[in-house]
This record gives structure tokens, C-alpha cells and sequence, in this order.
């Protein structure tokens, strides 16, 4: 008979934060991808900016899962996920926007990657980038800060942090609308804050949120973010106008390929 006592692992607690206005047609999928793996040791936060579209009513029906909503006017995106964090009263905090939804598993892996290594205090990963239903790419976060061809130093819905680092280094900056989360990242950089980065996908995101419909104004809050935190002004400009050719480009490709779908939809009705 073997007598060796098993050591119980204690569950990471995890607080996980939603942001949205007038997200009716999405927040319901959000909320149920969550639910899925909520247990005793996940806090589920809603901030919602005064939706006129059906989205509190919705949020409301998921009562048993969502343990702190609020719906009242906000002064923008910084401000919103600012509130949440307020609220947040567990040991790691993860930001799911609206209309992406957490991938099966992915609270196991969150707490699995942050006990292997207790040093750590932010895990990042990957995300699946879909256009609809159609799979588009896996996203990894950019190796280097000045890689024009990736768009994002940290995929900020596939990054979880620990409460303290929040606590240490302050929320979002309401100077930006779009770069908030580069802002926030670079001090962390900067500041030395422990990183991992994990290949693992967390999150399915829909293409088309706000850094795809404003990319344009997205790259000037990046480039501001950089000369900001003292980055070199010749790579960061150089940056800067790469990123409007590689936006183009991939532009041109989604035009190509909605065409050639949109093709192959005529001609199976027409020989249909």
C-alpha cells in the first residue's frame, strides 16, 4: 500500500475581465466560452459603457456566471477596463474583449504555466484570428518591438497578469485610444517585469474590431507609445511607414480572397 500523502496544488484564482457597448450579437458567445471553465476560483467581471442594444438583458441571463456587472457611460476603453480591474479581487487578471471567446482549456493552461514557474508574474500567448467562420492565421506576439509586419508586442486578450503588477505600475492610460494596452506593455519591459510567453493559443479573436476598422490611427498611437518610453526615432519611424505597406498588403489580400470566395459561392449556385 503506498502511504506517500499527494500534494494538493491550491487553485490560482483568476479574474477575468470583459469590456463591451452595444456587443449583443457576441457578448453571448463570450460569456458561454467562459462558463465553461469557470469554477469557485474565477471571478467573471462585465463593464459595460450603457448599451442601448439588448447587451445588458443578455449579460443578465448569464447572472449565475458573471459575478460583478455594471452598465454606465465610461470615458472610453482605458477608462472601462480600468473599472474592472478595481474590481478585481483575485491573484491573476486576463482582459477578454467582447467579441472573442476563451479556447477550451485555456484557464487550465493560464494557471498551469504560472505554477511551474512562480517567478513569473505576466504569461502571454497566441491567438486564432478568424474572419466569420473562416480560420484565418495563428498570432504569435512580435519577436522584436520593431517588427513592422506584426502588430502587436503582446496579443493583450491571450495575456494574463498578476493582480500586482497592476497594483505596481498603475492601469491604462487614458492619453490613448487604441494603444493603451503597447503603453502599458513597454513599462513592463522596461520595468523588468517577468515574462513568458507560451505557444499556446488562449483566445479565438473575430477579425474586424477596432484595431483592424482604425489601423491607421492604431500605428500613430503605437509610434507615439515608443518615442514615449524612449525608443529609438529612426526605427521607429522607419516602423511606422513599413507598417502602412504591410497594412495595405494585407488589405489587397482580403480583397482577393472575399473575391475568390465569393467566386466559388457564385459558381456552386449557378452549377447548382
Amino acid at each position: 500500500m503506498n502511504n506517500k500523502k499527494v500534494q494538493h496544488i491550491p487553485l490560482q484564482g483568476i479574474s477575468l475581465i470583459t469590456i463591451c457597448l452595444n456587443s449583443a450579437s457576441t457578448i453571448g458567445r463570450t460569456i458561454e466560452s467562459i462558463a465553461a471553465q469557470k469554477d469557485d476560483h474565477v471571478q467573471y467581471i462585465v463593464i459595460d459603457g450603457g448599451s442601448t442594444d439588448g447587451t445588458q438583458e443578455i449579460v443578465s441571463s448569464y447572472e449565475h456566471f458573471v459575478d460583478y456587472f455594471i452598465s454606465e457611460p465610461d470615458r472610453g476603453i482605458s477608462d472601462a477596463f480600468n473599472k474592472g480591474l478595481n474590481v478585481a479581487n483575485m491573484d491573476i487578471v486576463g482582459l477578454i474583449n467582447s467579441d472573442d471567446t476563451l479556447l477550451p482549456g485555456a484557464i487550465l493552461s493560464v494557471r498551469q504555466a504560472f505554477q511551474s514557474n512562480p517567478e513569473v508574474e505576466v504569461v502571454h500567448g497566441d491567438i486564432l484570428l478568424y474572419d466569420g467562420e473562416q480560420f484565418v492565421k495563428q498570432i504569435s506576439p512580435a519577436g522584436k518591438w520593431w517588427f513592422p509586419w506584426r502588430l502587436v508586442l503582446f496579443n493583450h486578450p491571450a495575456t494574463f497578469v498578476k493582480r500586482d503588477v497592476y497594483k505596481r505600475f498603475g492601469g491604462f492610460s487614458s492619453e490613448f485610444k487604441f494603444a493603451m494596452d503597447d503603453d502599458l506593455f513597454l513599462t513592463w519591459i522596461q520595468e523588468k517585469v517577468q515574462l513568458q510567453y507560451t505557444q499556446v493559443a488562449f483566445v479565438r479573436m473575430q477579425a474586424g474590431g477596432l484595431s483592424g476598422r482604425f489601423a491607421f490611427q492604431v500605428f500613430k498611437e503605437k509610434r507615439k507609445t515608443l518615442l514615449a518610453h524612449g525608443y529609438n526615432p529612426l526605427l521607429v519611424n522607419l516602423q511606422y511607414v513599413a507598417r502602412f505597406g504591410v497594412q495595405i498588403a494585407a488589405y489587397l489580400q482580403k480583397i482577393i480572397r472575399d473575391f475568390r470566395t465569393g467566386s466559388m459561392v457564385s459558381t456552386h449556385d449557378h452549377t447548382g
